[in-house]
């Protein structure tokens, strides 16, 4: 692969991550989940969402917490023949509550991208919650008393559509 053909895969896999941020802050699940590929996967702690179906019903669940996603530090490599990629990237999750607005998770993603038709998509977003150093089993997602309603509202959705993964 060409510097300058590097160049425009490492921007289209740029606006990807935008467009994710963007599509389910602003609630438009069908955009979100078209960002997968069909059979492209969600996974979180031991459980995962397949397919743009169910994708698409999650981000309408979380849609209705009207937070914001802050994801920085993207660090992707892209195979040599162009057609696949995988990497990290950091994101802060944060609502508005009553209190004011409160950092509700901070995660990192771990990608697996694919390119199809020539637009790159998600294979695999794994998003992996960060904990505290010291007690690693601490609940942290439902920690704050003023977003762990909201919260619950998403572990549930995972609930009721995801699977458990097999070891």
């Amino acid at each position: 692969m060409n510097d300058i053909q590097l160049c425009k895969d490492r921007f289209a896999i740029s606006d990807l991550l935008a467009r994710y941020t963007l599509t389910i802050d602003n609630r438009d699940a069908h955009g979100w989940a078209s960002l997968f590929t069909p059979d492209g996967r969600f996974e979180y702690d031991n459980r995962v969402i397949k397919g743009r179906e169910k994708l698409e019903r999650y981000a309408v669940i979380h849609s209705k917490l009207g937070g914001r996603h802050i994801t920085c530090s993207p660090l992707h490599h892209i195979s040599e023949d162009g057609q696949s990629a995988s990497g990290n990237a950091t994101t802060v999750f944060i609502l508005a509550t009553r209190s004011g607005y409160r950092v509700a998770v901070a995660a990192e993603y771990r990608d697996e991208l694919v390119k199809m038709d020539g637009n790159w998509l998600f294979q695999r977003r794994r998003g992996d919650v960060a904990n505290l150093p010291g007690d690693p089993d601490f609940p942290m997602v439902t920690a704050d008393p003023d977003t762990r309603d909201y919260l619950s509202l998403l572990e549930d959705a995972w609930k009721d559509l995801g699977e458990l993964m097999s070891d």
